[in-house]
């Protein structure tokens, strides 16, 4: 069988962060572990019946058995844009200012890659979603690190002050791995270090409901009227639990999700009618269901700060997200900790160097288990100290 060589583009990339955490997790059970799996943030709760419902009666329409149109479904764009209107504000433009994708996966490698040309400046927050680096990786740029404070998780500006110029900011707000939660002030601050720069900004909302104590976090289209430098990135996946159902979009600057659009339409082409049908319902219809997940994640969050603060952990209280981020003693390796944590006491955790630098040294849990199974949880991380 012949061994062909791999395109540079994909050589470059390393492994997959959390595929790598999956396999140790494989493995580990195969070993006999019984693992508590808290290394990533797959919801654990179901979709609402009422978007269910509506996917079932739009999958036996024949009219979405077809290829739908490369425009998203009016439904869904209206939809989308009166969510924006109420929740935060925000006027959207349907016709210009709405694209759509399979889940903010996508719509994150569409806000870079649809910018930067090789050699040309990309800014990313550290700590940060691995797939920020992988993206800036497809498209050949150059990172330059936006380090975020350790103390409240917003960005440290000044680590850039001599930075002349750039393609994309990027952020991340309720910010995975930390849990913080952006002020106006950062957002203005964005958008005004954005336009010196002559840059994008591009604000990843994947947590977009998911605000435990001062109501829901703010969208960065907030402080850009206009949508002079913004293009924001959403997903049903947390605020309705529908991650498995892949479905994301882009709002913001006109000329930035035409050129998203374009990519779009010719990496992945189009979205299932039935799921834009669903999405529309979900977006447009009651929002009780989502109202009572981000009540289930308090919850979750609560028991499970005040669990690891009385088993000796320093936790960082998440103002947002479904992640607790912890430092660990002075001197822990994060990965060996992980590996051991995993190994002796059957709980998985992100080591915090697989989402940067500023990673190095704490790990990451997610709240996607019931109190009772993130309560045992705790306790065994409780045994890992002593």
């Amino acid at each position: 069988m012949a061994d062909f060589r791999r395109a540079g583009r994909v050589g470059l990339l390393p492994q997959s962060f959390f595929a790598g955490l999956d396999a140790q997790i494989a493995h580990a059970r195969a070993s006999g572990v019984d693992v508590i799996d808290l290394s990533k943030g797959n919801p654990d709760l179901p979709t609402p019946p009422a978007i269910v419902e509506a996917m079932q009666r739009e999958v036996a329409r024949p009219e979405n058995h077809a290829y739908p149109s490369f425009r998203p479904r009016p439904s869904v764009l209206a939809a989308i844009a009166e969510r924006y209107r109420i929740d935060h504000g925000v006027e959207l433009d349907t016709t210009t200012q709405i694209a759509v994708f399979h889940g903010s996966h996508e719509a994150l490698m569409a806000g870079i890659l649809a910018f930067a040309d090789p050699g040309e400046t990309v800014v990313l927050p550290d700590p940060a979603y691995p797939m920020y680096h992988s993206a800036a990786l497809f498209a050949g740029a150059r990172e330059v690190s936006l380090p975020l404070s350790e103390t409240d998780g917003q960005p440290e500006w000044e680590a850039i002050d001599g930075l002349e110029s750039a393609r994309v900011l990027v952020l991340n707000y309720p910010n995975n791995p930390t849990g913080a939660v952006a002020t106006g002030a950062t957002f203005e601050r964005a958008v005004s270090v954005a336009r010196r720069l002559d840059a994008l900004f591009v604000h990843d909302f994947a947590y977009a409901s998911l605000g435990f104590d001062d109501g829901a976090p703010l969208s960065a289209l907030a402080s850009d009227p206009g949508a002079e430098r913004t293009v924001e990135l959403a997903t049903l996946s947390k605020t309705y639990n529908m991650a498995g159902w892949r479905f994301g979009f882009a709002v913001g600057n006109a000329s930035a999700i035409a050129a998203m659009r374009a990519y779009q339409s010719h990496a992945f082409s189009t979205i299932f009618g039935a799921t834009q049908e669903a999405a529309a319902v979900a977006l447009a219809g009651d929002q009780s269901a989502a109202e009572e997940i981000v009540g289930t994640y308090r919850a979750r969050r609560d028991a499970a700060v005040a669990g690891l603060r009385d088993a000796g952990y320093a936790v960082h209280r998440p103002g947002g997200s479904f992640f607790v981020w912890i430092d660990l003693p002075d001197g822990t390796d994060d990965a060996a900790f992980a590996a051991r944590l995993l190994a002796e006491h059957g709980v998985a955790v992100a080591p915090g160097a697989g989402f940067g630098p500023r990673g190095a040294g704490r790990i990451r849990l997610s709240l996607v288990h019931p109190i009772d199974i993130l309560e045992k949880a705790v306790a065994r991380m409780g045994a890992a100290l002593t």
